[in-house]
């Protein structure tokens, strides 16, 4: 357990150990940073001659793609993989997720527990955008679908999943991480997000767990270093705070529930799946105060600002158009944000989800989902907002099919 008391002191004492994992902690920065120029120019480029950025691939076509293909993936740290599902089942879903939210008051209730949520606490909306529902038959529906199921698979199947004689995880086995949904309004202006990543701030320098997943990238071994080796990943340790994921995700993502663009209060990801290796050592580097590390704190999302990370937040993107049915996914340590305005005309609607493969961490998590999911409560990594204990037509275990219960660990 991090002492929150000593914060500032465990952050000096990590920054040397970190430090003196490698010959000369200044040209290992350098040698990185010059490696994210590279990368950074290529979206530069790419941006200026209008040419896709993000990979894509249909869904029909996920088991006959090329290895060329994987290698863009895992070098870009994301990828949108379209037709899912289809148009119409989408349109049925957002139908029935919008009866659900106006039966059961959702909007009086969230007035009266907004303040719960800390992680949104600046949204000054009337109507939120981001709703803490997690049980509604849409989602539920999404999470165990067949379709879901070859997705994450696929994912999972990128990574490498095995240390020496250790199974960190089986790639064929999924368990469900339950969130959010976004319902974002023509017009809202209040639920723009600043680059960040999830899963854990200032634990990425200070945990022995994820000190072991990034050790290459501060011993001057970063040629060596691979996003997508796991080892260690199951083995880290956050600190206790709402919104801030307990589990291993291979992939964050999200199904579109409704047709939705740039400009459309959309998804922003930085396409470079080893960014995080410049986060990480530009936070050693003396122009940073010792106790600080470029501005992330505990318990918060990891900060990316262009205080000192402004050469990575060049390589910033909406992604592209997206109809319903479509979904993308990123790397959890890819630098994500939300566009600050919705310009378009339509609402800009999705059922957040994410890869979260069977492995003793993740079981421990589900585990203890499941009880909420019973009892119509938040699940353990958000607020205990708990509105859907009284909600008609929530989903309950005779909603799930086999899939659905081995997912959520029933």
């Amino acid at each position: 357990m991090i002492d929150l008391k000593n914060i500032e002191d465990i952050i000096i004492k990590e920054k040397n150990i970190l430090r003196n994992k490698s010959k000369n902690f200044r040209e290992n920065f350098s040698k990185i940073e010059k490696y994210i120029l590279s990368e950074i120019i290529k979206i530069e480029d790419l941006k200026k001659n209008n040419k896709q950025i993000i990979p894509e691939i249909k869904f029909q076509d996920l088991n006959s793609n090329t290895e060329e293909f994987e290698r863009e993936v895992k070098q870009k740290g994301c990828v949108i993989i379209r037709d899912v599902f289809e148009d119409n089942m989408m349109d049925e879903m957002n139908k029935n997720l919008e009866n659900y939210i106006e039966e059961n008051n959702y909007y009086e209730d969230q007035k009266k527990k907004a303040d719960l949520d800390k992680y949104f606490s600046e949204l000054k909306s009337g109507k939120p955008q981001i709703f803490g529902l997690y049980w509604s038959k849409t989602q539920v529906q999404i999470r165990q679908s067949a379709e879901m199921d070859v997705v994450k698979k696929w994912l999972n199947n990128l990574w490498i999943n095995k240390n020496k004689d250790e199974v960190i995880f089986d790639p064929n086995q999924e368990l469900v991480y339950a969130d959010r949904i976004r319902r974002r309004e023509p017009g809202d202006s209040t639920l723009g997000l600043s680059p960040h990543c999830d899963a854990g701030s200032v634990e990425r320098w200070i945990d022995k767990g994820y000190q072991s997943v990034y050790e290459k990238v501060f011993a001057d071994k970063f040629l060596e270093y691979d996003p997508f080796n796991a080892s260690y990943r199951n083995k880290t340790q956050e600190i206790e705070s709402p919104a801030v994921s307990h589990v291993f995700r291979t992939f964050q993502g999200w199904v579109a529930l409704t047709q939705q663009g740039p400009g459309d209060g959309t998804l922003q990801l930085i396409p470079i799946a080893k960014s995080m290796a410049f986060i990480l050592t530009r936070a050693l580097m003396e122009d940073v105060n010792e106790n600080e590390l470029c501005g992330s704190k505990p318990a918060r999302a990891l900060s990316v600002n262009s205080t000192y990370h402004s050469l990575l937040l060049r390589g910033l993107v909406s992604i592209p158009k997206m109809n319903a049915g479509d979904t993308v996914w990123w790397h959890p340590d890819v630098v994500h944000a939300v566009e600050d305005h919705h310009s378009g005309t339509g609402y800009s609607n999705v059922v957040y989800v994410g890869s979260t493969p069977y492995c003793e961490k993740n079981l421990a998590y589900a585990q203890k989902q499941s009880k909420k999911f019973i009892e119509g409560k938040s699940p353990p990594d958000f607020a205990a907002e708990d509105y859907e204990v009284t909600y008609k037509n929530r989903a309950t275990i005779d909603d799930l099919t086999p899939l659905g219960k081995k997912q959520l660990a029933l």
